[in-house]
């Protein structure tokens, strides 16, 4: 089977960890499809929390956005992040000043995000094509208050904070903006979603933040590449539950619906960092909603969690149907097709 390019699909994914050692009783959380990072107790007052993820799309403000990725990873679990390892591998033909601008711009985050950068790897490889910047970033987390995806209970309110698909547009708009002006898009549409990095932000740790603080959170989970649709099913599958969503509840900026139109690009399946999902007790909505607004971060419940022999579905013009698979994020689908 010829994989595409982008997210391994859940279902190899869990093939693949099948086999993974699950023998050290140290590892409170370990590799299992829809876990966004691993928890370990090495006998301190809190857990180490641990989440790796590369940045291979975006090629501007590349430290912001790892520290904002794998931070998010940290925050779904109710973790502070603390100490940064980046890799960093350029391309043959790369010069010294390339290469120290680009560790500048992960120093110059980490210093912004309070993270200190403690290690990593530096390489120039044949084997990319363009610099990728992958970082390991550790944290901490209370014993008493760790967050997992498998969390989610039946009964449970599925909570969406921020809108879909930030990420996958800044990055449309910041890297492709000639793309999406040819595809019929406004310049106003263009400059407005490549300033969605710094506002609403692609950081889910205030949202994660605020539900935290209202109670009643049993999972988190950080939509990536898949967008929403991969997140409820990654979600899903860790906690073994069914889920019931209605998709109109799930919030897309009009500007975004507008460049997903143009490029033919499905919004539920795009890149979504800046959205946090999350599961929380049927008692809890209420508050959790109150404390999302009281942060200013839009919040709304977008379903129910069910059990698991009623499936996975959601509701589209009134009409109910099976959540439909994600095999590939749309970013890398539209790219791919234009030959980017």
């Amino acid at each position: 089977m010829i994989l595409p390019a982008g997210k391994l699909p859940l279902a190899e994914l869990r093939a693949a960890l099948q086999n993974a050692p699950q023998t050290d009783p140290a590892v409170v959380v370990g590799a299992a499809p829809g876990e966004d990072a691993a928890a370990i107790d090495v006998g301190a007052p809190e857990l180490l929390v641990a989440a790796s993820d590369p940045i291979t799309f975006a090629t501007a403000d590349v430290g912001a956005y790892l520290l904002a990725v794998n931070g998010n990873d940290l925050a779904v679990m109710g973790a502070e992040p603390r100490w940064l390892l980046a890799t960093v591998l350029a391309p043959e033909g790369s010069t010294t000043g390339q290469v120290r601008a680009l560790i500048a711009d992960v120093a110059a985050a980490c210093a912004q995000a309070g993270v200190a950068l403690v290690g990593g790897h530096t390489e120039v490889t044949p084997s990319v094509r363009a610099p990728i910047v992958a970082g390991t970033l550790l944290g901490a987390a209370p014993r008493h208050a760790l967050v997992r995806s498998s969390g989610a209970k039946p009964g449970d309110a599925l909570i969406l904070a921020g809108p879909l698909a930030v990420e996958g547009a800044v990055i449309l708009a910041r890297d492709h903006a000639a793309a999406l002006l040819a595809a019929g898009v406004s310049r106003r549409d263009v400059e407005a979603a490549a300033g969605w990095l710094a506002s609403p932000g692609i950081s889910v740790r205030p949202a994660a933040a605020a539900l935290l603080g209202a109670g009643g959170v049993h999972a988190m989970h950080d939509p990536t590449e898949g967008g929403l649709l991969a997140a409820l099913h990654e979600l899903a599958e860790a906690s073994g539950v069914g889920l019931d969503v209605d998709r109109a509840a799930a919030p897309v900026l009009p500007a975004c619906c507008r460049i997903c139109r143009a490029l033919g690009v499905d919004p539920y399946k795009l890149l979504a960092s800046g959205a946090l999902l999350a599961s929380v007790s049927d008692a809890r909505a209420a508050a959790a909603a109150a404390a999302l607004g009281a942060a200013g971060i839009a919040g709304a419940v977008i379903g129910r969690v069910t059990p698991a022999g009623e499936g996975r579905r959601w509701t589209i013009d009134g009409s109910s149907a099976p959540l439909p698979p994600v095999d590939r994020d749309e970013l890398a689908r539209v790219l791919s097709d234009r030959g980017v």
